[in-house]
C-alpha cells in the first residue's frame, strides 16, 4: 500500500456516511438483470462463493466507496502529481445552495509523508475553512430569508519545482458588499520549511524598502491614471499604507520577480481589486539572505 493509499484510507476511516438507498436499489436492479441462463449454466459450488465476490467487489467499487467517503471520491477526481514530492488534492467541499445563499468551499491538502511543515499548512487550511463554514451557518440562520450572502473558496499550486512549493488560497464573500482575500503557503522543500516573506532577507531594514517601491508605484499608477487610487495619503476614507510585515503575502511570478499581494480594502478602494506589485531584482537583490539567493528554481 504505498502513502497516499495510507493517506486516504485514514481520512475515510475518519467519514462516516450512509449509503443512500438509491446505491443500494441500483444494487439489486443490477442483481436481478443478470441473465438467467448464465445463473443456470454454474451448479457448481464454487459458483456461490465467486458470484458472492464479484458482487461485492461490484458493490464496493460502483457504489460503495464513492459514497462512504468524501474524501474518496474528492481524491479519485482530481489527483494531480504536482512536481516529484508534493502533490495536492481537494479532500472535502462544503456546498450549500438555495434561492439567496450559496457556499461553495474546497478545502486543499497536501500530501507529503512525514513533514511537519505540511501538516501545518494542512492544519491552517483546515482553521479557515472549518471558521468560514461555520460562519456561513450562523449567518445564515440570522438571514435566512431577509438577505444574500454567499461564500467560495479554491486553490492553485503558483510553484511547484525541485526547490520551492506555493499554494494560493483564494477567498470570495458576498453579503452586502464583496471581499475577496487570499493565503498564500510557501514550503523551501530543501529545508523543509515553511517560508513567510519576512525569512527571505538578512536586512533588516527590508520592510523599509519594500514598502517605499510600493509607495512608489502607488504614486506613480496614481499620476498616470486618475481613476487609480491608493490610500497612501490621509483621505479620511481608508486606512493609510503605511508598511510593508514579515507576514504579507507574496509569490515568484513565472520571470522570478518577488510580487507583493495585498487583500482588498485594506491599501485602496474595493473598486481597485486585490493590488499586486513586482518587485524587481534590483531592488531585492543585495538583501535576500544567502539561502534564497537564488529563488525561484526552476
Amino acid at each position: 500500500m504505498n502513502r497516499f493509499d495510507k493517506y486516504i484510507r485514514s481520512k475515510a476511516a475518519q467519514e462516516r456516511t450512509e449509503i443512500p438507498a438509491s446505491a443500494r436499489d441500483r444494487v439489486e436492479q443490477a442483481l436481478a438483470n443478470l441473465p438467467e441462463q448464465e445463473i443456470l449454466a454454474y451448479r457448481a459450488p464454487v459458483f456461490p462463493r465467486i458470484a458472492a465476490a464479484a458482487v461485492c467487489f461490484l458493490f464496493v467499487t460502483l457504489f460503495l466507496l464513492p459514497n462512504v467517503s468524501v474524501v474518496y471520491a474528492q481524491a479519485l477526481e482530481q489527483v494531480p502529481v504536482i512536481g516529484d514530492f508534493v502533490r495536492v488534492v481537494t479532500i472535502r467541499n462544503y456546498f450549500y445552495e438555495d434561492e439567496r445563499h450559496e457556499m461553495d468551499i474546497d478545502v486543499p491538502g497536501i500530501l507529503h509523508t512525514d513533514s511537519e511543515a505540511a501538516d501545518w499548512i494542512n492544519k491552517d487550511v483546515s482553521a479557515l475553512t472549518t471558521a468560514l463554514v461555520n460562519q456561513f451557518y450562523r449567518d445564515l440562520e440570522i438571514t435566512a430569508d431577509s438577505g444574500y450572502g454567499s461564500v467560495r473558496v479554491d486553490y492553485e499550486t503558483i510553484t511547484n519545482t525541485e526547490r520551492w512549493f506555493t499554494l494560493k488560497l483564494a477567498v470570495s464573500e458576498t453579503s452586502a458588499s464583496s471581499n475577496n482575500y487570499f493565503r498564500y503557503y510557501h514550503l523551501d522543500k530543501l529545508t523543509g520549511r515553511v517560508v513567510t516573506l519576512g525569512d527571505l532577507f538578512a536586512a533588516e531594514d527590508f520592510s523599509e524598502i519594500l514598502t517605499e517601491e510600493i509607495r512608489r508605484q502607488m504614486q506613480a499608477q496614481m499620476d498616470a491614471d486618475a481613476d487609480v487610487v491608493y490610500w497612501i495619503d490621509d483621505s479620511g476614507v481608508g486606512e493609510v499604507f503605511t508598511s510593508v510585515d514579515g507576514d504579507q503575502n507574496f509569490y515568484w511570478d513565472a520571470s522570478g520577480e518577488l510580487v507583493i499581494v495585498f487583500d482588498k480594502y485594506t491599501i485602496a478602494p474595493g473598486s481597485m481589486g486585490t493590488p499586486e506589485f513586482v518587485i524587481g531584482k534590483d531592488v531585492i537583490g543585495d538583501m535576500l539572505a544567502s539561502a534564497f539567493s537564488d529563488l525561484p528554481t526552476e
